[in-house]
């Protein structure tokens, strides 16, 4: 067998998921090949390390000083001076009264008509399509 293709059993084989006769062609390479071996070995460490990460060891302390500091009451206060607590909101309702008031003057101002003393006589409009239809124009270009 090639020891790629142990590599790739090795785990299972560590977990006892293969087959019988895969499980002792396994053991029967390993007992021929010492790469083979101290791989094993590695894996067996990589695989003990990681258990050992999956369940940490927890401090017996810590769910009571957990428990502890969530029943503690904050002692946070936010002190806030009268004058303050009026004057910011009164500012900012001035400021946007004052926005507002703007844009309606200069709203005004750029859409009121100016008066033309010059034209007292509307100008005459000509309408166009009584002098000329459009199925004559269409026609034309045939």
């Amino acid at each position: 067998m090639k020891c790629s293709n142990i590599h790739d059993d090795l785990i299972f084989y560590l977990d006892r998921e293969l087959s019988d006769e895969r499980m002792e062609a396994v053991q029967k390479h390993l007992d021929e090949c010492a790469d083979c071996r101290n791989f094993l070995e590695l894996l067996k460490q990589q695989m003990q390390l990681i258990n050992a990460e999956k369940h940490p060891e927890v401090s017996p302390y810590f769910f009571t000083r957990l428990s502890a500091r969530m029943d503690m009451t904050p002692e946070f206060k936010v002190q806030r001076s009268s004058w303050r607590s009026i004057a910011q909101p009164a500012f900012f309702t001035v400021l946007l009264l004052a926005g507002i008031s703007g844009g309606l003057y200069i709203g005004n101002r750029a859409y009121t008509p100016k008066k033309n003393t010059n034209a007292s006589v509307n100008p005459l409009m000509i309408d166009d399509f009584s002098a000329e239809p459009i199925e004559t124009f269409l026609l034309d270009e045939l």
